[in-house]
């Protein structure tokens, strides 16, 4: 319909002229004289109409004698707009005109014969100036007025006008009205009828022409309620407004897929639909529904917002037929990925949305947006370990119906999980549906193009972080050892560093079983546990540090197994005290062989030995050395063994006790046999003995005193010191005195004492010469340069020192092991940090917050009342001591007790903390999303900024406020809290704060911060996101209390606004509370959680005396959840004069700056290390030949990975990845989905980078969605949803032949009892993914078989322990063999069904027929010393190869070093 455009009117008169009231409908008038008298007197100017006659220059009266206005057109003489409501010259009405003028009355013209265009909608009364209809809205000649009698008008050929007759000419009304009966005399009411679409619009954005309409002259009162527009007044004037309304509402029509309507329509999805009103102003309303045609969809289980019953499929609300099993998508979506059913041949449902604007254009735009809309669909697998873990956080309090199956059900918990993960962010509003089919769980993300693109890896990252994913690394007893008592601060580095858990359980002596295709042996393993995101490359670090330590097994011989028992005793006694020692840095450990070991082995003992390096391995392996070869079993000469029995056992001159101790050794003597067993501590001793107890024949030989002495060497001296003492080591075995030389930290010197005094005093000669004459020097090395030196345990360095002859020590490892007995949590691990071009700089630390280090201030996330109950907000309070408790109570007291608004900051000093002051962020607490919750934590942490930047300061560290105490979904609060930062560097470039650190003691807040800040967020689809800038709360119109056991307790500010309502709303209508509030109880730090309620007689109270508000009113109660218990709910009122205070403040409008670009940064820090040398020469040799080291270490290598597809956004990540090892990357030229790159940078970074991008190629390949049949259960197992079930394979099934004749190929007698198909829908579901995820990481070779049927047999395992397990096949309870320790599998069945086959009760033979997944193997000789793959050639991928295999018994073997990559298919029973 057209729309009369508005004019701006130049009056001649010096009223003001309304010029909307230009497009109202003109009441017809006569122009004859003696009409004119009897009409009314004319209105004032103001209220007087356009000339309908001006307009053509044909009316016959002058300007101020017509009765209506004549307002001269600028454009007098030449105006051509046919519509233009102003006087004009009198204009030519020639038929040539016709063809090119529209006529100048418009659709509103009443002349049928008019030979001008006219606009669509024109109607002309058939009655001409003789109608009788008052309320016919066609147009009409001037004609005669209303009829004096009314509707009582008996007259039938009246010729005036009645209100109530009906004429047939008369057109239809544009709006369907309802007329109140009415008196004849006097106002009427009338019910105009609207559409949704235009009470929608009227009801939200009809100000302007509502106000019109209640303003108008003859409008008495108007109304507009539950879709209808009420008005009362005159009736020609309501008949005018009804007419306006015609012609000023416009309304377009548009046609929408039912699915988008309840998309936009959902109850968690209004954001949406009221964002596109607000957009465009517009009314909506949805309408009947229409029937199409169908295209494919996908079959999920949903669950609408209010009924579990409800949208169980995808797309069912689309089509006439719910039941069917098959739904189809509209028209205008576009599935992105997911799998696709065969074409359901239903009906799709549309819907017809009306639309409703008074502008024409912004109506248009709007309906072209809504019709462009579409949905866009993301699909991926959930793994197993995600499915547990989303269904051991769904909390299901309802009693579920029968109806409802275990596998619905969880589709729904899941569904709703991943749905409130997305639900806060305004920029990721979504569908989410549960597709569970044949063993694989299948997620649909549905929506606008921009929300999944932002919901899909929210949700996907929140897994990643959240998801604690298990990785068992085996390693032996003595590297468990060693791990649990020397390495443990090397453990708790690799902790802090990729953010796991490292644990090293002890061994258990009720293991349950063995994988037991290779040799018995004790073993242990390295537990690593983690979030899935950071998992795979700490296992990387973790394999790397366990592969630098030194293992070594050593071999002695021995005369007998009794011998060798009597050593292991002493050894073991030994390496207790060496392991107890700080001074040692390698641990042993002795092999205990069983009883059929010794008698299918020759006597020896056999020590594994572990060390940081090979020295400290040596040293241990020497001392053994020594002890075994100082072992003796001496048979002196009758006369001499019966001499020693005198002294020592009869005169006891000395006893034999005594003997012992003063050459500590437990020295025995056997009558039976006249031998004596000397354990001396080394050969030389043992000699010394031997003439000892020689030398007790001759009664007066004088015995001498022996002792044991340990010299402590300054390591910067060692070399030095070494170099010196070769005459004096000389001197002391001429002199018998048995030296221990190996331990680096000094000597130790067994003998005579006197010697050993003289020889300590020569010693300690040496030491201070020595150091009289070194010359040292401290040289300062970039942490990068300093992890390169220490790579390969130091063997560049030990190589310079022996160059150069210095010594060159490592000052800050030297201080981390000296500090190995203290707690080393003082120091926060850097995860990433990054920096804009101004040099403003995020970082990202785990640890915590109250030891900080190099920040001025810290933030904690407090509450309004500043009362701190819980979490790091009690943490810092308890830390900075009751100062901070009592000026916190003064800022209160300042504030007239009420709490701190949400959204605010408040600053104290930082008490016993080292700090220079605490800001106290009062974030708010998340209730639904809609609380203004986000706009409110973007205040406050601009709020904390703006005050460090008020203070001077440099540096801040904050924590996620209101992430985990107030319920904040936690990645929407990082996000927050970054945007918040980066707002402000934005807002203050100049600013005096230059670093500010995420810091928390969560893994998840630090790896959600971590990714955070990598986002650009400049660039981000914020939608209509751009509201978390602004937010401004009402002042308080009431403080609440609790009344506490001897004071009262405030609530904190959101409670005593969701309180205050509550409360008001109970004066209104009595409504019971079902208020719950969550209080922070400062006296157990934590929150108790208590349900609000109100006195009875409050309502009865209040309305007799309402002054009873205006004090102190106790008028409720709360009581605790738990316990029942109730305390006193007292409302005091808030002071006037602060209320006008706050009303005076003025508002000013917030307008952000666009925010900077930041780039990755690495944290470099400058380490020491102390160069030692006899003269300066050497010493600057030194320093030379390491500078040179590492320019020669610069490397320039290229590299290249299998990336697809969106290659742009990968090079952003991969420039990422490189920045952060501090080496440069060149991309080169792609071809055929290939991404080359050159990396320049120290080799042991450039070795690094290659493996995090290769480790990041291979995520990316895993997230793609491939054909997911891949991942169901096989086909024969039926229907089979969960659980574990054995079903026996018919012997005529090729299947049964198949096995049958493969076992017969190396044994062909033996006897096929029974084949069982293992059917385990959990160990499949891991196995499957696992498969499929090593596809993608070997898509590169894809002529390799990565997957082998191969058999295992359990030997004393009971086989339903390997399916019923969680594992299958695990490598807990593996052993060492041939090729290390692993879980072994053979190619022919003769190896299995031999020795390692499990027999059962009845005399049958049990084994393994199992699908393993081999990979790319490595075909090597036995080694023992494996514990998972070696590492391929670092030139092509950096990474290990999947299994190992060797040639035993007659069998192809392959060893596989990780769990859930062997499903054991069949379980073969024969007889042999």
């Amino acid at each position: 319909m057209d729309t009369i455009p508005k004019q701006t009117i130049r009056t001649e008169s010096p009223q003001y002229q309304n010029p909307i009231l230009e497009r109202m409908p003109q009441q017809p008038q006569h122009r004859n004289a003696p009409e004119r008298e009897q009409l009314n007197t004319p209105n004032p100017e103001y209220e007087r109409e356009l000339c309908p006659d001006a307009n053509k220059g044909t009316c016959h009266y002058k300007t101020g004698e017509c009765k209506y206005r004549h307002t001269r057109c600028q454009n007098y003489d030449s105006c051509l707009q046919s519509d233009c409501r102003l006087a004009h010259a009198q204009r030519s009405h020639g038929a040539n005109l016709s063809k090119h003028r529209m006529c100048l009355s418009g659709i509103k013209c009443y002349n049928d014969t008019c030979l001008y265009h006219h606009s669509d909608g024109r109607s002309v009364c058939a009655d001409k100036a003789q109608y009788t209809n008052s309320g016919c809205t066609a147009n009409h000649p001037p004609c005669p007025t209303e009829c004096r009698h009314g509707n009582q008008c008996n007259n039938t050929n009246c010729k005036f006008l009645h209100p109530k007759r009906t004429d047939t000419a008369s057109s239809t009304p544009f709006i369907n009205q309802k007329v109140v009966p009415q008196p004849a005399k006097g106002p009427i009411q009338e019910i105009v009828e609207l559409n949704g679409a235009q009470y929608n619009f009227l009801e939200f954005f009809g100000d302007k022409i509502l106000n019109i309409i209640r303003n108008q002259p003859g409008i008495k009162d108007m109304k507009i309620k539950d879709g209808k527009l009420q008005l009362t007044g005159d009736s020609s004037v309501i008949a005018n407004m009804k007419y306006y309304l015609k012609e000023t509402l416009h309304e377009q029509y548009a046609t929408i897929a039912f699915s988008l309507k309840k998309y936009l329509q959902t109850k968690c999805k209004r954001p949406l639909l009221k964002h596109f009103s607000q957009k465009y102003s517009v009314g909506i309303f949805f309408s009947q529904t229409s029937s199409n045609t169908s295209v494919d969809t996908i079959r999920v289980y949903d669950q609408n917002d209010n009924d579990r019953d409800d949208n169980q499929f995808e797309d069912d609300d689309d089509y006439d037929d719910s039941k069917s099993d098959i739904s189809n998508e509209s028209s205008n979506i576009t599935t992105k990925s997911g799998n696709v059913r065969p074409p359901y041949s239903g009906t799709r449902r549309s819907i017809q949305v009306i639309l409703c604007n008074d502008s024409e254009e912004l109506l248009s735009k709007a309906t072209k947006e809504l019709q462009n809309y579409s949905l866009h669909k993301q699909s991926w697998t959930l793994t197993q370990d995600e499915i547990t873990w989303i269904l051991s956080q769904s909390r299901n309090e309802k009693s579920l119906p029968q109806k409802y199956n275990p596998i619905r059900e969880q589709c729904f918990q899941i569904k709703n999980y991943l749905t409130s993960l997305t639900q806060s962010g305004t920029n990721s509003i979504v569908q989410i549906f549960i597709n569970y089919t044949n063993g694989v769980w299948h997620v649909i993300v549905r929506g606008f193009q921009d929300h999944v693109k932002n919901a899909v890896p929210k949700i996907k990252n929140w897994l990643d972080d959240n998801v604690k994913a298990e990785i068992q690394l085996p390693i032996s007893k003595v590297m468990a050892i060693f791990l649990r008592t020397k390495a443990l601060l090397d453990i708790k580095k690799l902790e802090k560093t990729h953010c796991i858990k490292i644990t090293v359980p002890f061994s258990s002596s009720h293991r349950k079983h063995k994988n037991d295709e290779q040799d018995d042996s004790d073993h242990d393993y390295v537990n690593l546990t983690g979030s899935t995101s950071r998992i795979t490359l700490a296992q990387t670090h973790v394999e790397d540090f366990l592969e630098s330590l030194f293992e070594q097994e050593k071999h002695f011989p021995c005369q007998t197994w009794d011998v060798s028992r009597n050593i292991c005793d002493i050894i073991r006694m030994r390496l207790k005290k060496l392991q107890d020692s700080d001074d040692c840095e390698a641990i042993g450990w002795v092999k205990q062989y069983t009883p059929l070991e010794r008698r299918e082995t020759k006597p020896k003992i056999t020590i594994s030995i572990v060390g940081l390096n090979e020295e400290a391995v040596d040293d241990v392996t020497e001392q053994c050395q020594d002890i075994v070869e100082g072992y003796t079993i001496w048979k002196p000469s009758g006369d001499d063994y019966r001499a020693m029995v005198n002294a020592l056992l009869v005169k006891k001159i000395p006893a034999l006790d005594e003997f012992c101790r003063q050459w500590d050794a437990e020295i025995r003597l056997n009558r039976d046999a006249s031998t004596i067993t000397i354990p001396a501590r080394s050969k030389m001793i043992a000699e010394e003995i031997k003439e000892a107890l020689l030398s007790l024949r001759e009664e007066k030989n004088i015995r001498v005193e022996r002792i044991s002495e340990f010299i402590r060497i300054p390591l910067n001296i060692r070399r030095f010191f070494d170099q010196n003492i070769g005459s004096l080591l000389d001197e002391a075995k001429y002199q018998k005195i048995f030296v221990e030389s190996k331990n680096p930290h000094g000597l130790t010197l067994h003998g005579p004492s006197g010697i050993i005094i003289k020889f300590k005093q020569t010693i300690n000669s040496i030491i201070n010469n020595i150091q009289r004459n070194i010359i040292p020097y401290r040289l300062q090395l970039t942490s990068i340069e300093s992890d390169f030196m220490r790579t390969n345990a130091y063997e560049l360095i030990k190589s310079i020192e022996r160059e150069t002859n210095t010594i060159i020590r490592d000052v800050n490892a030297e201080k981390i092991h000296s500090s190995s007995n203290k707690n080393d949590d003082n120091t926060n691990a850097t995860i990433i940090a990054v920096v804009n071009n101004r040099g403003q700089t995020i970082a990202v630390e785990k640890g915590d917050i109250t030891k900080a280090q190099n920040v001025d201030a810290i933030v904690n996330a407090a509450n309004g009342t500043l009362r701190h109950a819980g979490g790091v907000d009690k943490a810092i309070a308890d830390a900075a001591g009751l100062v901070l408790d009592e000026e916190c109570k003064q800022i209160i007291a300042k504030n007239n007790g009420l709490p701190i608004p949400a959204g605010k900051a408040v600053k104290t000093t930082a008490g016993r903390l080292h700090f220079k002051c605490i800001i106290h962020a009062i974030g708010p607490q998340y209730i639904d999303g809609n609380q203004q919750e986000r706009s409110l934590l973007f205040s406050c942490v601009l709020k904390c900024l703006q005050l460090a930047e008020n203070e001077g300061f440099v540096s801040v560290a904050l924590p996620a406020i209101s992430g985990k105490t107030y319920g904040f979904p936690l990645a929407d609060c990082t996000n927050i809290v970054v945007r918040a930062i980066k707002q402000f560097f934005a807002d203050y470039p100049q600013s005096k704060l230059k670093k500010i650190i995420l810091l928390d003691i969560d893994d998840t807040a630090c790896n959600s911060f971590a990714r955070e800040i990598s986002i650009n967020h400049n660039n981000a689809v914020l939608g209509n996101d751009d509201d978390i800038v602004d937010c401004e709360l009402p002042p308080l119109t009431a403080k609440w209390c609790w009344q506490a056991d001897s004071y009262e307790q405030i609530y904190n500010d959101n409670d005593i606004r969701r309180i205050e309502n509550a409360f008001q709303q109970y004066l209104k209508d009595s409504r019971s509370s079902e208020l719950m509030i969550a209080v922070d109880t400062s006296e157990s730090g934590c929150t108790i959680d208590y349900s609000i309620h109100f006195l009875s007689h409050v309502k009865t109270l209040v309305a007799n005396n309402p002054n009873t508000l205006n004090s102190r009113f106790v008028c409720g109660f709360q009581m605790r959840k738990d316990t029942r218990f109730t305390r006193d709910l007292i409302r005091y009122p808030v002071v006037i004069v602060q209320q006008q205070q706050q009303n005076k403040a003025k508002s000013v409008i917030y307008r952000p700056k666009p925010l900077d670009s930041y780039d990755p940064q690495i944290i470099i820090t400058e380490e020491c290390w102390n160069i030692t040398g006899i003269t300066k020469s050497t010493v600057e040799q030194a320093q030379k030949a390491i500078r040179s080291a590492i320019d020669s270490a610069t490397i320039s290598e290229s590299f290249s990975i299998n990336l697809d597809q969106n290659l742009d956004d990968h090079r952003m990540v991969l420039s990422q990845i490189v920045a952060q090892q501090h080496i440069k990357i060149d991309f080169q030229q792609e071809s055929s989905g290939q991404l080359s790159m050159i990396l320049k940078g120290l080799k042991p970074n450039v070795q690094e980078a290659k493996l995090r991008i290769a480790l990041y190629a291979q995520d990316i390949l895993k997230i793609q969605v491939e054909n997911d049949d891949e991942l169901r259960i096989p086909k024969e197992w039926g229907d089979q949803k969960e659980g574990c079930n054995l079903v026996d394979i018919p012997k005529n099934d090729p299947n049964f032949v198949r096995i049958q004749n493969r076992i017969k190929e190396t044994m062909p007698n033996i006897k096929i009892d029974k084949i069982e198909r293992i059917q385990n829908v959990r160990l499949w579901n891991h196995y499957a993914i696992r498969r499929r995820e090593l596809k993608k990481e070997l898509r590169a070779m894809p002529n390799l078989q990565i997957e082998l049927e191969l058999f295992h047999g359990t030997r004393i395992t009971p086989p339903s322990e390997v399916y019923n397990g969680d594992y299958g096949f695990d490598m807990t309870f593996t052993s060492s063999g041939l090729w290390g320790i692993g879980i072994y599998f053979a190619k022919n069945a003769s190896y299995s069904c031999g020795s390692y086959v499990y027999t059962l009760p009845n005399g049958k033979k049990q084994v393994f027929l199992a699908q393993v997944l081999t990979g790319d193997v490595h075909d090597c000789k036995s080694d023992t010393s494996l514990r998972r793959p070696p590492k391929k050639n670092e030139k092509v991928s950096n990474l290990r190869y999947n299994s190992v295999s060797g040639d035993t018994g007659g069998s192809k073997v392959y060893i596989v070093y990780e769990n859930r990559v062997v499903y054991p298919t069949y379980l073969i029973t024969f007889i042999p």
